[in-house]
């Protein structure tokens, strides 16, 4: 421990020092060798994944108070200097006292302890649910291949027993359907649509057979991290029960599936082999088998902070507005077997281009006329928290913020394996194309934008600021909590990659010709915006979607 905390110390000393001999100006002043090295520290494993809450976030934090005591950025706050702090209320599964019990008339009980996590409405620190069982296949209503896992069984307030995915081949390495529908975000809200409709008392969900996988946490170590707890800004209801809504959903191991479906004769590997072999849906009710779903709770407070520093304007009356950097500094920790989520990409990234930018603003020889906000946030990976905290908090006056823009994974570029992965959703860009999202608010600041792309001869990619797209990335990283206060907002973004939430998105696999391209980009996007000379005009904000 102590080799570790001195190689820790090392790095950081050695890291920090570099900003003191830096003499080139603004936009030069942004270089592959100072992005590498800061990279090197903030996704290094010495900080185990910067998880909320855990000492490496803590370190990650006091590198980056140190960066902007260096560069000279004003503090917003007298007591607390750069840091904001603000607490989050964490409920985990007490696993040792929880479980689930199956039982049958004139059958003695058992109980399953194998970890199981909950997605609810339900806050309570024990929460009791109790009820009869429906076997529903995939939990499938999919019309256009004519195949309805639904069909003649009744799910009002029972306990609904799926698996994840969809019918798959012989060997389970590809979906009957042709379809990447059945996986990842958009499958979950698919399928939930659909069988909440029917008002069951929750949906418990079983990594099907084919998969490999007896649990969701086998399949993606670290997930537990976040499906077995849940978190709230102190004083509010947590995230877990905004995107649940009244609904149970319930992610248990294939061990409860099989002693559930063993009162039928039947187990869960021969149901899946007889539904896809005829690609026919086999669901049935199990009759007097009943389940009860006990799981207890721990609950601590977490203190964390966010990163602020302040770099005034030049115009006398302009620079009391201020435009925003905001970067999430955190990630998901470990899996717990040694493996760290280095999130180089996600979101060191973005974290190390606000340092770079920062300084590029310092040593401007005149800076723009509006003041310039560097903001890092914490607990993004756990409902947006920090960037929440400081919407509602700001450490500057509110209706002074003119723009924020948000920087969340900008280091990487489209491989050959991202083209080859079987992972969905992935919107990793190529060349010199930028994912673009936000400027839907404000005619003037999405102008600026595309303007800027030109002038430093990038591409912008628009295919995902769309409201209505089902992945709802418009939704999805720091800015929405600055939009939903009617501040124009932009978000830049290389994409999502083979590697995102990986242990392999690692400092090594970042391209770094890539990110500096877009760290300068972003730098003089975001100084255009802070020089125009006329008010950044919001013609279409958000409350009025």
């Amino acid at each position: 421990m102590k080799f570790k905390l001195i190689s820790v110390l090392a790095l950081f000393l050695s890291v920090g020092a570099l900003n003191l001999f830096g003499q080139k100006k603004g936009l030069e002043s942004i270089n592959e060798h100072d992005l590498r090295m800061h990279m090197k520290f903030l996704a290094s494993d010495e900080l185990e994944g910067r998880n909320t809450g855990e000492p490496g976030l803590l370190i990650a934090a006091r590198y980056l108070a140190v960066q902007a005591e260096q560069l000279g950025l004003q503090e917003a706050d007298a007591e607390t200097g750069y840091f904001q702090y603000y607490t989050i209320v964490e409920k985990a599964n007490d696993v040792a006292n929880s479980g689930i019990t199956i039982s049958r008339a004139g059958k003695e009980e058992e109980v399953n302890r194998d970890p199981f996590y909950m997605m609810s409405a339900l806050e309570d620190e024990h929460i009791s649910l109790e009820g009869e069982v429906v076997f529903a296949g995939y939990g499938i209503n999919d019309e256009e291949n004519s195949y309805n896992d639904l069909e003649g069984i009744d799910l009002a307030d029972k306990f609904v027993l799926i698996m994840n995915g969809a019918p798959k081949n012989e060997d389970g390495s590809e979906y009957l359907f042709g379809e990447k529908k059945y996986t990842g975000m958009r499958a979950m809200q698919y399928k939930m649509q659909t069988l909440f409709a029917q008002q069951p008392k929750a949906v418990l969900i079983v990594q099907d057979p084919k998969s490999g996988f007896a649990s969701i946490e086998e399949e993606m170590p670290g997930i537990a991290n976040y499906l077995g707890r849940s978190r709230s800004l102190e004083g509010e209801e947590s995230s877990r029960r905004r995107m649940s809504g009244n609904a149970n959903i319930v992610f248990v191991n294939r061990s409860v599936a099989d002693q559930v479906l063993a009162y039928s004769g039947k187990n869960l590997k021969d149901l899946q082999l007889g539904i896809d072999s005829k690609l026919s849906p086999n669901s049935f009710a199990l009759d007097s088998v009943n389940v009860k779903i006990d799981l207890k709770k721990e609950v601590k407070n977490v203190v964390v902070s966010n990163v602020f520093g302040l770099i005034e304007g030049s115009d006398p009356e302009l620079k009391d507005e201020v435009v925003i950097y905001v970067a999430h500094y955190d990630h998901v920790g470990t899996d717990g077997k040694g493996g760290v989520f280095n999130g180089a990409d996600d979101n060191a990234s973005g974290t190390v281009a606000l340092i770079e930018i920062a300084e590029a603003f310092m040593k401007e020889k005149k800076r723009p006329a509006r003041s310039i906000g560097i903001l890092w946030v914490s607990a993004e990976e756990i409902g947006l928290y920090g960037s929440k905290y400081f919407a509602d908090h700001p450490l500057v006056n509110e209706e002074q913020i003119a723009a924020v823009i948000n920087l969340d994974m900008v280091g990487r570029t489209r491989t050959p394996e991202d083209g080859q992965s079987d992972r969905s959703g992935l919107t990793i860009a190529g060349g010199d194309t930028v994912k673009v999202i936000g400027g839907l608010q404000s005619e003037v600041l999405m102008d600026i934008s595309k303007k800027t792309l030109d002038e430093m001869d990038l591409i912008g990619n628009y295919d995902f600021n769309d409201l209505t797209h089902p992945e709802r990335y418009f939704y999805r990283s720091d800015h929405i909590n600055f939009a939903r206060k009617d501040i124009p907002v932009l978000f830049y973004s290389t994409g999502t990659h083979r590697d995102y939430h990986k242990i392999t998105d690692e400092e090594k696999l970042i391209d770094y010709d890539k990110f500096l391209k877009m760290t300068r980009f972003s730098y003089k996007a975001g100084f255009n915006v802070a020089d125009y000379k006329d008010d950044i005009e919001v013609d279409n904000p958000m409350s009025a979607w």
